[in-house]
């Protein structure tokens, strides 16, 4: 399948019927290969009060969804997005991107301008999705927020989170500043940053080796499959937990924000963050 094919077939809509609903437990189940997932009936009862559960729908068959309602987050009112899941076989065709957009749509027409979610400051598929293809920007860290989880993804480390805030009417996302360069050998300012936390790669193990460093943009760097190195090396991973919390807490506590995960065009075992100090979505320069 090539992206402009699925592009041309994908269909996203509002769901509303149980049958569709149920379809979504097995979204679930495949996406992150986890047994307890969000019951069908909690969808239609989010879809009954105007909270928003998208489908995306390929040859009229059901393989992402978007999920989420409102709340209120640092007493703004919100739009929290609980849940983005597509099947494995379709997970690299943006249909995630695509999902996201529809649901800012949705959210525009009703008045709001903030969309938050938590993902895993370790996930860099995630990151690279959320800061530089959406241009959401990161100030909190929660510890374990969800406690211990099962699933394979999760399984036998804190389930420590970003909480990341989508500003969907800021100068920053309208322009699509953060999406206008991939790579961190593009970024026009790179000999300005500082590097907090560094990724030392050893044989098959990437390492981390904590910098502490201050400067205006401070750069986190984090393996870009840490999933991998979970199956290798649990013991290094939690290493990963535990030196990515330190860092990003204590930037985050002296008024840095994270507004940009750029890859490398060939050290692509790593990615990195950049923490800029009172980053402001809609006044910015040297970003």
């Amino acid at each position: 399948m090539e992206v402009n094919n699925i592009k041309r077939k994908l269909v996203i809509k509002d769901i509303h019927d149980p049958i569709e609903a149920e379809k979504l437990e097995y979204i679930q189940r495949k996406a992150w290969r986890v047994e307890n997932v969000v019951p069908s009936h909690v969808f239609i009862a989010t879809a009954t009060v105007s909270g928003i559960v998208k489908g995306a729908y390929v040859d009229d068959d059901l393989v992402g969804f978007v999920y989420g309602f409102l709340g209120k987050f640092s007493g703004e009112l919100c739009h929290y997005s609980h849940e983005l899941a597509v099947l494995p076989k379709y997970q690299n065709y943006n249909i995630g991107y695509l999902l996201k957009m529809e649901q800012r749509k949705s959210c525009l027409n009703n008045g709001l301008n903030l969309i938050v979610w938590t993902y895993d400051p370790l996930q860099s598929k995630n990151a690279y999705l959320n800061l530089n293809k959406l241009g959401v920007i990161i100030k909190t860290y929660y510890i374990n927020h969800y406690g211990k989880m099962k699933d394979e993804i999760n399984r036998g480390i804190p389930s420590d989170r970003f909480m990341v805030e989508w500003w969907i009417r800021s100068r920053w996302v309208r322009e699509g500043e953060s999406s206008k360069m991939k790579f961190f050998e593009d970024y026009p300012y790179k000999e300005d940053v500082s590097l907090a936390l560094e990724a030392e790669k050893q044989d098959d193990i990437v390492f981390p080796r904590i910098m502490g460093k201050k400067s205006d943009i401070v750069g986190v760097e984090i393996p870009s499959d840490i999933n991998h190195l979970k199956k290798i090396d649990l013991k290094i991973t939690r290493q990963w937990r535990e030196a990515t919390r330190k860092v990003f807490r204590r930037y985050f506590s002296r008024a840095y924000v994270a507004y940009r995960y750029l890859r490398f065009k060939h050290d692509n075992w790593r990615g990195i963050y950049l923490l800029k100090r009172n980053f402001d979505v809609n006044n910015y320069d040297n970003v």
